[in-house]
């Protein structure tokens, strides 16, 4: 009976996984950027999770948290125009030791008390040039793979994370995230968090997420300067999280992000001027389920 409990538990969650890996695959497909930004609107979601409920998914067995989100987010890092975005929501654990949650695997080769540490894989996606007409001219970034390390510490109320990626190709380099969040208030079934997340990039991250190269100027359609980009923090977010229990599986949930580009982020062509913004917003809703 058990063994059967489980196998339901987790082909359901398969099949859910699957549905809202097509969505994100139809993002793709209509040329929208999804790149950090999509992946910082997740881990948000999720982590704000954990921060308002911690132990929601403790077990010795496969569980998951699964949904569709839709909101608004900027095509690219930077960019100051924004779209609506149908976004998946997957958190799938095993025994609290293996983790998929969005994009990124983690192992918990380590845990004592509060604090886990060990490997990760993330799946860092590109950058389309014909998602904005700011990066006409500019090329493709391809998608690649993050491998690299996480250290986390949470309790009832508080929450730390850091990670550093090591990307394997597409020029993205090295980065460093660091995230701190707090309940801040809970009622019953409805509970709010906050969060602070910093990032890092090496000069190679930086210069191929904001940097211009000659040819790159010279084959811009909106004529974009040069410009040579160095390593440092890129990028300071707040993000709030809202959760609602309908009922001991469903939940709906709201985030709002504010984040504010540093160093050669800020002070790129791509996030100035015309068609860039070095404050990026994104705001959204989801129906999510767990099971």
């Amino acid at each position: 009976m058990r063994i059967g409990h489980l196998y339901k538990r987790a082909t359901g969650a398969a099949a859910l996984a699957t549905l809202t890996f097509t969505l994100s695959e139809s993002a793709l497909a209509d040329g929208f950027n999804l790149a950090d930004r999509f992946n910082n609107a997740l881990g948000a979601v999720q982590e704000g999770i954990d921060l308002l409920w911690p132990g929601d998914l403790d077990s010795e067995e496969v569980n998951a948290r699964i949904g569709v989100g839709m909101g608004w987010m900027p095509d690219y890092d930077g960019s100051n125009n924004y779209r609506f975005r149908i976004l998946p929501l997957v958190d799938i654990r095993y025994k609290e030791v293996w983790r998929l949650n969005g994009s990124q695997f983690t192992y918990s080769a380590y845990k004592k008390g509060s604090f886990e540490a060990g490997p990760l894989l993330n799946l860092h996606f590109g950058r389309q040039e014909n998602s904005n007409k700011a990066l006409e001219g500019l090329g493709d970034i391809s998608t690649t793979l993050d491998v690299g390390v996480f250290a986390r510490y949470s309790n009832k109320s508080m929450l730390i994370s850091s990670d550093v990626r090591q990307a394997l190709g597409a020029g993205q380099g090295m980065q460093i995230r660091l995230t701190a969040g707090h309940g801040i208030y809970q009622n019953g079934n409805f509970a709010m968090g906050a969060g602070i997340r910093g990032k890092w990039l090496s000069k190679k991250a930086m210069q191929t997420n904001f940097g211009i190269t000659e040819e790159q100027a010279a084959n811009s359609a909106s004529g974009l300067q040069a410009f040579e980009a160095s390593g440092g923090v890129s990028e300071l977010s707040v993000n709030v999280i809202g959760a609602l229990r309908l009922n001991e599986r469903a939940r709906i949930l709201g985030l709002i992000s504010l984040g504010r580009m540093l160093g050669s982020a800020s002070d790129s062509p791509l996030s100035g001027g015309q068609y860039g913004s070095s404050t990026q917003f994104v705001s959204g809703t989801a129906l999510q389920f767990k099971f």
